[in-house]
């Protein structure tokens, strides 16, 4: 994920963050973000079951990719603001604590 924001130019940067902002700031677009992002966990569920041989309805790979979509959840706010580094260090620092074992 992150080697892919670093892939993006600094235009197409900015056009994702002004509509992140709108998307933050409309609720209706808000809503259809969430769809959105409900989605893409289905997805990233069947992806990672392919990968691993296992089953979408296993609770591991369900919370495995709810997590992974949660972080990208717990930074929306900051995206709207953050330059791509700063987000890709955001990004990168939420996995890190994934990866310690989330201890809080």
């Amino acid at each position: 994920m992150i080697s892919g924001i670093n892939e993006i130019t600094d235009e197409e940067w900015e056009t994702t963050r002004r509509r992140n902002r709108l998307i933050m700031a409309v609720p209706e677009l808000r809503a259809s973000a969430m769809n959105n992002v409900s989605q893409m966990m289905h997805l990233l569920t069947q992806i990672v079951a392919k990968r691993i041989g296992g089953n979408v309805d296993a609770p591991a790979i369900r919370t495995f990719s709810g997590v992974i979509v949660g972080i990208n959840l717990s930074l929306m706010e900051h995206y709207a603001d953050a330059t791509k580094a700063e987000f890709a260090r955001l990004l990168n620092e939420a996995f890190e604590v994934l990866e310690n074992g989330l201890t809080l």
